[in-house]
């Protein structure tokens, strides 16, 4: 009720296509900063990451380090080129530096990753309520879907990026309320709770090993880590919104901190739950049901099982609102793609009024395909959430932020030798995935690195002009 009170104020405040796509530059960079990392975990975090601690441990956790790492890349080379373009979409960078044909391209194959996330953020919360309640999965997708296409086509960005502040703090406290219930009811207190997790090595941050097929250090760091978080700060049009609605690039830049820090000091607490749940349960066997078919529903059934009743429905109306609210940023940024990259594109004198209803259309339709995908998964049998999440975004977007780092760091790049660097990259990262064991964290890295060394190498036989406009 609130999110929806939240689009309707803001859609009256809308005064034209930079209102919607870029909140007139009003956002704080705080609140910026906020739904940056809301946006980017939200809840995927809530609910895959302590899934992921207590059915392993903490192997996952060194790649959030990372983070701040990649902010400062991001904030002294790639946002000066973002904030200079001024454009509402990060692809017009793309054809300013190469071709049409690339800015197209690009942006159809970002439109098909938010759908596919969207579908994701909105299956995994349907699922576990439906573990832990019996209600329908495909009515939870159907009315959470519905109410976020309505919400999400009122009030643009500044909508979207309010509404994830206000879930932020819901989020962020009960979560900490959680890992503290957790580790306090263990058998033995927070002293028993810490000597079981030691002792079955569920603590456990670094697998020392050159087993590419595992999720080993130096796989979490530069695949996870590095390349992950680079692809997404650097080509993922509904994080460079965030930082592109700040009043100039000084507060853009504390954006990306506060995100940074964020994803190192607040994800560590999710961590602690499902390690913490690991725990409880080990202590209180009989409480677990035996028949929980999907670990990803281990943390609602904690709460609904063992939590105080009114905690308990705060933290599961927390996760809902949450994925509306982030999926709500996901069709707002699609929405922007269309609008500018290929109907603005294609029909340059098209008026104000008239680009503004393109893009609540394209809310509409984005959502509409997202939900209809969310349906679809829940014939599918996956193991993990989270798993899932980072394979889809190695395998379609691991070009993308190939193409950011040629236009950024290599000049000598142009269109031409820009595709073929491109398609190279994606074939190589679809050939791994089919018929080799490589661990789906290193998909975005590999094609980052093949995508830029044969663009390079193609510069060198193709002779061409900048095409696109500088």
């Amino acid at each position: 009720a609130v999110l929806m009170g939240m689009g309707i104020y803001f859609v009256r405040r809308e005064k034209g296509v930079d209102d919607f796509f870029k909140g007139g530059g009003r956002i704080p960079w705080w609140a910026a900063g906020m739904s940056i990392y809301a946006t980017m975990i939200s809840a995927i975090t809530y609910l895959a990451i302590p899934a992921q601690a207590y059915a392993t441990d903490w192997t996952y956790y060194p790649m959030l380090w990372m983070a701040l790492l990649v902010c400062v890349l991001v904030v002294h080379y790639y946002l000066p080129y973002f904030r200079r373009s001024g454009a509402a979409s990060a692809y017009a960078i793309l054809e300013e530096r190469f071709n049409v044909a690339t800015r197209l391209m690009a942006s159809a194959l970002f439109c098909a990753f938010m759908v596919a996330r969207m579908a994701l953020v909105m299956y995994l919360p349907s699922l576990a309520l439906s573990a832990v309640t019996g209600i329908d999965i495909g009515l939870c997708i159907v009315l959470m879907g519905l109410v976020t296409v309505a919400y999400c086509t009122m009030g643009g960005v500044e909508a979207v990026v309010w509404g994830d502040v206000v879930q932020g703090f819901i989020l962020v406290g009960g979560a900490v309320f959680a890992a503290l219930y957790l580790w306090g009811n263990t058998e033995g207190g927070f002293a028993g709770a810490w000597k079981i997790a030691v002792d079955d090595d569920k603590m456990r941050l670094f697998v020392w090993s050159l087993d590419y097929r595992r999720v080993t250090f130096w796989v979490a760091i530069l695949g996870g880590g590095i390349a992950n978080n680079l692809i997404s700060y650097t080509s993922d049009q509904s994080v460079i919104q965030r930082y592109m609605a700040t009043r100039d690039e000084r507060s853009a830049g504390r954006s990306l901190f506060l995100n940074g820090f964020m994803n190192i000091f607040v994800s560590v607490v999710f961590y602690f739950i499902g390690t913490g749940l690991y725990t409880f349960y080990k202590s209180h066997p009989t409480s677990l049901d035996a028949d929980l078919l999907h670990t990803d529903a281990i943390f609602p059934y904690f709460m609904s099982n063992q939590m105080p009743a009114g905690v308990a429905g705060l933290l599961i109306a927390a996760v809902f609102a949450a994925t509306m609210s982030t999926v709500s940023g996901n069709i707002n940024s699609v929405s922007t793609v269309i609008s500018i990259d290929f109907v603005q594109r294609l029909c340059p004198k098209i008026t104000d009024r008239a680009l503004l209803r393109v893009a609540r259309w394209a809310s509409f339709m984005s959502g509409t395909m997202g939900l209809c995908i969310a349906l679809l998964m829940t014939t599918w049998n996956i193991a993990s959430s989270l798993d899932y999440f980072n394979t889809v975004l190695g395998l379609l977007t691991s070009g993308l932020g190939g193409l950011f780092a040629m236009a950024v760091f290599v000049p000598r790049i142009k269109g031409k030798a820009a595709l073929t660097g491109f398609v190279a990259g994606e074939a190589v990262v679809f050939l791994l995935f089919l018929y080799t064991d490589v661990n789906f964290f290193l998909f975005g890295g590999i094609g980052i690195v093949v995508s830029i060394f044969v663009a390079w190498l193609a510069s060198l036989f193709i002779n061409e002009q900048l095409e696109g406009r500088v």
